[in-house]
């Protein structure tokens, strides 16, 4: 009978992209096309009409389905797609990106071909086996880098100003689905690749040395990660649902509901990272931890994959994959074509550090708070330093959680007698939650991008204390600092002038701190703050000294070294869109 060619399918839930063959162009035996009209009938997620059936190739009834995670494999490509569910292939062991001369290492695996011929990381691969790789794409240099097991391929790599000629030997390279690391001394920080085979008893092994290591809260990253077995997800989810349900799958039969497989969980505080190209089995999770509240979701929306495939083996040694059901949350919230949305959305900040930052502090104790932020996200609450969130490696990550956070009512600020509300116009500004307590001077807008500042105090200032730490400008998005040089014009006044060009359209912050003092080695009492922008365009209108004196007493007074500095434009141009 029919059935009897036909193996058992396995439930896979994998993004189309994963697969690294060529488009579909069938060449089947006839037995074979009868399987695909069989299966196509019987098992596919909708009914397909009798025209599409009654196609005469393989390729025609799958095109026509107009589904990208349907298609026909070769036992070749059946395999290759097997392998890259687990993460195994034959290779020369490395990491690479593409760039235009060929194929960059980003990194080397560890005792891999690559490691042994002496590889390293910023290698530009730029031929193999005698063809450019110029232009080429990552599927292409795949293609090329992989192969038979034992066989041998020439690379001419460039390092620097040297070129140089290395022969691989290719061998068959196995990585890990998961991977785990302690994160600042307390974060457990697991990496799950793919959902392969093995990687449920992978990850309860790195939980388990994580935990070895007194880990108090946890990071999971599903960035990139475009599914895998169906199966595996549902083990692995146990871990933080125990037995619920973590997924349901609809087809042409009903519904229905999987539970998870029971594993010791836990209740310490966790962060999903997502982006764009997490899908299918990651989503799957993400939405449970979602519906179950069980983790904080940071990074970009998921990839909105929410179908499930099986593998059907045909007559002629092919394998069908087949679209056989859809899959949507625990709480039957569609997945397929709209995917999850995080609690915190990350446009450009890596979500990574933005994690670490969240995780920096557990305790929660009440007290002096002063110098501290508290969010309120998902079902976690974060509390940590802005020290540390104002340093540059945070700076970034923090603004973007501020802009994804949602409301001003998610977030406290600290102070000597604990947490305190935060206005909507504080989160709107942003600048106070970075620097609280400081005052707001006049605003510069427009200001050209070679703009020199004049800064005057009310009293004579001891200039010896007076440098980048006391005096700063800082790009308010990135935190990058712009490196200054300053320049005593009188006792009471100084000219800062930027080292660099700013850059067009962007905001920059104009801080001085508490650092600063005058001759009798009074401080600032408080600090204080500029907001200033920078011009769109090149272009200037020459303002004349009338227009520029009337410019200066409306926009200066002295505030008394007490209240900080104000800001004197003493350029004699505006600039304009033109």
């Amino acid at each position: 009978m029919y059935i009897q060619k036909i193996f058992r399918p396995v439930l896979l839930i994998i993004i189309a992209i994963m697969l690294m063959v060529n488009p579909l162009n069938v060449i089947a035996s006839a037995g074979a096309l009868e399987d695909v009209r069989t299966l196509v009938k019987e098992r596919y997620v909708d009914i397909v009409s009798d025209d599409i059936l009654g196609s005469s190739t393989i390729e025609d009834i799958i095109g026509q389905l107009g589904d990208p995670h349907s298609r026909y494999l070769t036992a070749k490509e059946y395999q290759s797609f097997v392998n890259s569910l687990n993460m195994s292939f034959s290779g020369i062991g490395i990491y690479m990106d593409i760039v235009p001369p060929g194929v960059k290492v980003t990194s080397v695996i560890k005792g891999s071909p690559a490691e042994e011929v002496g590889l390293k990381s910023g290698d530009v691969i730029i031929t193999a086996a005698g063809q450019s790789l110029a232009g080429i794409s990552a599927e292409g240099a795949a293609s090329i880098l992989r192969g038979l097991e034992g066989s041998s391929i020439e690379l001419t790599v460039r390092r620097g100003e040297e070129e140089f000629r290395v022969t691989v030997t290719r061998r068959s390279i196995e990585m890990p689905t998961v991977n785990g690391e302690v994160l600042n001394g307390h974060i457990g920080y697991i990496e799950i690749l793919s959902f392969g085979s093995n990687t449920s008893e992978l990850f309860g092994k790195t939980v388990a040395d994580l935990k070895a290591k007194n880990v108090d809260s946890w990071v999971i990253d599903l960035r990139d990660n475009p599914g895998g077995y169906l199966d595996s997800v549902i083990d692995l989810a146990g871990y933080f649902i125990g037995t619920k349900v973590v997924v349901q799958t609809k087809d042409r039969s009903g519904t229905v509901s999987y539970p998870a497989k029971d594993h010791s969980t836990w209740n310490q505080p966790t962060v999903f990272l997502t982006n764009q190209n997490s899908a299918s089995a990651s989503e799957i999770l993400t939405a449970a931890m979602k519906d179950y509240s069980k983790a904080t979701i940071i990074g970009t929306k998921t990839y909105g994959k929410g179908t499930v495939q099986s593998m059907f083996s045909l007559s002629d040694g092919g394998v069908l994959k087949l679209t056989v059901a859809r899959f949507f949350s625990p709480f039957g919230n569609v997945i397929d074509k709209e995917g999850i949305r995080p609690h915190i959305s990350l446009l450009g900040a890596d979500a990574k550090s933005a994690a670490q930052l969240l995780l920096g502090e557990v305790s929660h104790e009440s007290g002096d708070k002063a110098g501290k932020i508290k969010i309120m996200s998902g079902p976690n609450i974060f509390e940590f330093s802005l020290a540390k969130a104002r340093s540059e490696e945070y700076w970034q990550p923090y603004y973007e959680i501020l802009n994804g956070v949602g409301s001003s009512s998610n977030l406290k600020k600290g102070s000597a007698n604990g947490f305190l509300s935060v206005s909507d116009s504080e989160l709107e500004k942003r600048w106070p939650l970075f620097f609280p307590g400081y005052k707001e001077l006049n605003q510069l807008k427009d200001i050209p991008l070679d703009k020199k500042f004049t800064v005057r105090f009310s009293r004579s200032i001891d200039w010896s204390t007076v440098n980048t730490n006391s005096l700063e400008l800082i790009e308010s998005i990135s935190g990058e600092r712009i490196s200054l040089k300053f320049e005593p014009l009188t006792d009471t006044e100084l000219r800062v002038i930027p080292e660099e060009k700013l850059q067009p359209s962007t905001s920059y912050w104009l801080m001085t701190h508490t650092q600063i003092k005058d001759r009798l080695g009074t401080p600032l009492s408080e600090g204080a703050l500029s907001v200033v922008s920078t011009a769109s365009v090149s272009g200037a209108v020459e303002l004349d000294q009338s227009k520029f004196k009337a410019y200066n007493e409306r926009n200066f007074k002295d505030y008394g070294l007490d209240y900080g500095y104000t800001i004197i434009d003493n350029m004699f141009r505006t600039y304009r869109q033109i």
